[in-house]
């Protein structure tokens, strides 16, 4: 094998053990989502840091966790890259926010949903809750969960009120506090777009080995250039960002929505963000909360984007 394809392929094998993508029909970011405003209606307390549950006020504030499908067949699952699927697990923040008597009332928080709910708390042993939000959104459902004495750990289930895709979810959930962090630095590997691919073309001189190896289709992917800048702290500039690709482009200016918690609708932000330990979905609508930092680089990443080539990286059979 000559030296150069050797080196290719090399990279193509290297690339890949760290690529995942989601495969998704909608709009790369709808960042006109509005918070519903009933959500509003309760006004969290100061948070409670107690991480384990002996009283009804350590139930206050957010519990933050993997919301995983009950049940989901293997043709449900989507391919992500060659050895993993993804199986419709979002990361959920469910906020108590008020608690009167056997009264609870709060929110969740999950795949660009804000939506209250309301229930009881019952004591046996620890604590049971009962939580149903309202019925009018078609994602609503009801809660069922619990935590044992002095433990740390919230369990339960969710179940849709209407037939939807995943009617059923189950989660086990810590206590989170969240604070806006500038300098939360991206730490999970590169995102795909699956869906934006174009069919490659092999060098002539491509071996046997390489032909058989490498896909035919190549993929919308960032490169280690996107961990060279955070878009909270660095004043981009022209210059900066003119070498990156649109897919880096596009991942630096969502960062800097996601460390204000900003709870994304778009399936593939959302299999990328949750994957970062720091990300907690907190909100639907976080655009008064940008520094003045922060806008001006999402105007100059929003600029860039717009005229940036589609840039695709090639990576092992699947």
């Amino acid at each position: 094998m000559k030296p150069r394809n050797l080196a290719w392929l090399l990279f193509a094998v290297s690339f890949c053990a760290c690529n995942t993508a989601i495969k998704d029909p909608t709009t790369p970011l709808d960042e006109t989502a509005n918070a519903d405003s009933s959500v509003m209606q309760y006004t969290l307390p100061e948070a409670n840091t107690n991480a384990a549950v002996a009283a009804p006020d350590d139930l206050l504030g957010y519990w933050v966790g993997d919301f995983e499908p009950a049940a989901l067949p293997d043709d449900k699952r989507i391919r992500t890259n060659e050895h993993e699927a993804w199986d419709y697990t979002n990361k959920i923040n469910i906020s108590i926010d008020e608690i009167r008597g056997d009264s609870v009332f709060g929110h969740s928080v999950v795949a660009g949903n804000a939506r209250p709910f309301s229930g009881t708390l019952t004591r046996s042993n620890g604590f049971a809750l009962t939580l149903a939000e309202p019925g009018s959104d078609k994602y609503d459902g009801s809660f069922a969960a619990s935590i044992a004495a002095n433990d740390t750990l919230l369990r339960g289930t969710w179940q849709s009120f209407k037939p939807i895709e995943v009617s059923q979810r189950k989660f086990a959930l810590v206590k989170k506090t969240f604070a806006y962090n500038p300098n939360a630095a991206l730490d999970n590997g590169a995102f795909v777009d699956w869906t934006k691919q174009q069919k490659n073309k092999l060098p002539p001189d491509a071996t046997e080995e390489e032909r058989d190896f490498f896909y035919d289709r190549s993929y919308f992917s960032t490169t280690q250039q996107v961990f060279d800048f955070n878009a909270s702290v660095d004043t981009l500039t022209t210059k900066s960002v003119a070498n990156l690709t649109k897919a880096d482009l596009f991942i630096l200016r969502n960062s800097i929505y996601a460390r204000h918690g900003f709870s994304f609708k778009n399936r593939q932000l959302r299999a990328f963000f949750d994957r970062q330990s720091w990300y907690i979905p907190v909100h639907t609508d976080i655009k008064a909360d940008f520094t003045p930092l922060e806008k001006a680089n999402i105007a100059l990443l929003l600029r860039f984007e717009k005229h940036a080539a589609e840039y695709y990286d090639e990576f092992g059979r699947g």
